[in-house]
């Protein structure tokens, strides 16, 4: 019997990453996306405020001259095409974790998501991951992803 894949929440730092070669642990991220899209063995799941996570960061990009426009429209839907399931989070519980942890609503979407799953957050944003890495732990930075056993150990 196969084994069912392990659930992630991906914020868009890392999910961006899947794009854009000149930025920091990409191979950390690939191989993320690798055991997602091409092995199975992770779920990548996000709130759908990653959609509009994903336009603005291509959107910035582009604006900053690392993309072309035709570029930017290929990446998105590169990304899109991967099957990220999107879910809802209750706006109660954001606001909850945003004030608790002292985060933007954003990172608390995703938190709330992984919260909600019991499942690991990766991240590539390193302020967010150093204001909560020592409380919450289930919050992993993309750099520490070595594939599909998970973290690199300690």
């Amino acid at each position: 019997m196969a084994q069912e894949p392990g659930l992630v929440v991906a914020d868009a730092s890392v999910v961006l990453k899947w794009q854009f070669d000149d930025e920091d642990c990409v191979s950390q991220a690939t191989a993320l996306r690798d055991d997602f899209y091409d092995r199975g063995v992770v779920s990548v799941i996000a709130p759908d405020l990653l959609l509009y996570e994903l336009v603005n960061g291509i959107t910035t990009a582009t604006r900053r001259g690392r993309l072309s426009q035709d570029k930017a429209e290929e990446a998105l839907s590169n990304l899109l095409a991967l099957g990220i399931e999107l879910r809802e989070v209750a706006p109660l519980r954001v606001l909850e974790a945003s004030l608790r942890h002292n985060l933007s609503a954003y990172d608390a979407a995703y938190l709330t998501l992984a919260e909600a799953e019991k499942c690991a957050l990766w991240t590539g944003d390193r302020t967010f991951h150093r204001a909560v890495k020592d409380e919450l732990p289930q919050v992993k930075w993309i750099g520490d992803y070595t594939g599909k056993e998970g973290p690199a150990a300690p």
